[in-house]
C-alpha cells in the first residue's frame, strides 16, 4: 500500500508541473483559450490518497485557468480598444485625405477667378468704344450715323438724338446729366427698334449698329469741355441738316487711287 501511495504522489507531481509549464505557455502565446486536458490512465483513482490529490491538484488548476482566462481577457480587451483608436485615426485620416482630394481637384478644375489681367481685357474688349472723328464732330455735336440707322423706321428716334447732340453745352453733359438721361432712354428706344428690324439686316450690320448706339451713349456721357458752344438751333420747321462726315484719311497706292479705311473695333 505505501508503495502504491508514493507512486500515487509521483504521478500527481508530475501531473502538476505539467499543469505549470502548460499554463506558462498559454501565457507566453497568443490570447487564445487552449483547451485543458485533465487525464488519467484508468480514468479513476486507484486509491484514497490519488483522489485526494487529484482533488487538491483540480482546485488548483482551476484557480490556475482563472487567473489565466481573465489575463485573456485583459489582453484582448486592449488589443480591441488599441484596434478602436487605429481604427478612429484611420477614419479621421480618411476624412482630411479625402478634403484634400477635394481641394485640389477644385484648384485643378474649377473656374478661374475671373480678376486680374483677363477681367481687365474682358471689360476692354465689351465696353463700348468712343465714335471716331468721322462718326461725331465734338465740335458741332454732330453724328454720322451708319446707314442702317438711316432708314425711315429710325428716323424720329434719330432726329431726337440728333437735336439733343445739337443743343447742349458743358454746363449740362456728363455722366447722369439731363442730356445724358434723355440720350440713354432714346438710345434704349432705337435699340428696341433694331430688334423689331432684325430680320431685314445681316447679323454684322445689327452687331454693328448695336454698337453704334451703345457709343452714341458713350458720347452722351462724355462731358464737354468750356469752349464748346452749342450749335445754333434751326428756325422754324427746319430740320437740322444731317451731319457731313470729314474726309476720311486713306493711304494712296502708286496710281494715285485713295483706298477708304474702315473702322475697325480694337
Amino acid at each position: 500500500m505505501k508503495t502504491l501511495t508514493s507512486k500515487n504522489l509521483k504521478k500527481a507531481f508530475l501531473v502538476t508541473i505539467l499543469v505549470g509549464c502548460s499554463n506558462q505557455l498559454h501565457a507566453q502565446g497568443p490570447a487564445i483559450a487552449q483547451p485543458l486536458m485533465n487525464w488519467s490512465y484508468t480514468g479513476h483513482s486507484s486509491s484514497i490518497v490519488e483522489g485526494t490529490l487529484r482533488g487538491q491538484s483540480a482546485v488548483i488548476s482551476s484557480v490556475g485557468e482563472t487567473v489565466y482566462m481573465d489575463s485573456l481577457a485583459a489582453i484582448n480587451y486592449a488589443e480591441a480598444y488599441k484596434r478602436a483608436i487605429e481604427n478612429s485615426v484611420a477614419v479621421t485620416r480618411a476624412y482630411y485625405e479625402r478634403r484634400e482630394m477635394r481641394n485640389e481637384y477644385n484648384l485643378r478644375y474649377s473656374p478661374k477667378a475671373f480678376v486680374g489681367e483677363a477681367r481687365k481685357k474682358f471689360i476692354e474688349y465689351y465696353s463700348p468704344k468712343r465714335l471716331s472723328a468721322q462718326e461725331f464732330d465734338s465740335q458741332r455735336g454732330a453724328v454720322t450715323w451708319p446707314h442702317i440707322l438711316r432708314q425711315e423706321q429710325f428716323a424720329p428716334v434719330k432726329e431726337q438724338i440728333d437735336q439733343v447732340f445739337l443743343t447742349r453745352d458743358a454746363t449740362n453733359t456728363g455722366d447722369g446729366s439731363a442730356t445724358h438721361r434723355e440720350v440713354i432712354q432714346l438710345c434704349q428706344a432705337m435699340s428696341g427698334l433694331l430688334r423689331e428690324n432684325i430680320g431685314g439686316m445681316t447679323s454684322d450690320q445689327y452687331l454693328n449698329a448695336l454698337e453704334f448706339i451703345r457709343s452714341v451713349e458713350l458720347e452722351a456721357r462724355t462731358a464737354l469741355s468750356a469752349d464748346v458752344k452749342p450749335a445754333p438751333a434751326p428756325l422754324g420747321d427746319e430740320k437740322p441738316a444731317e451731319a457731313v462726315p470729314p474726309p476720311i484719311k486713306s493711304d494712296t497706292d502708286t496710281t494715285g487711287v485713295s483706298k477708304p479705311t474702315t473702322r475697325v473695333k480694337t
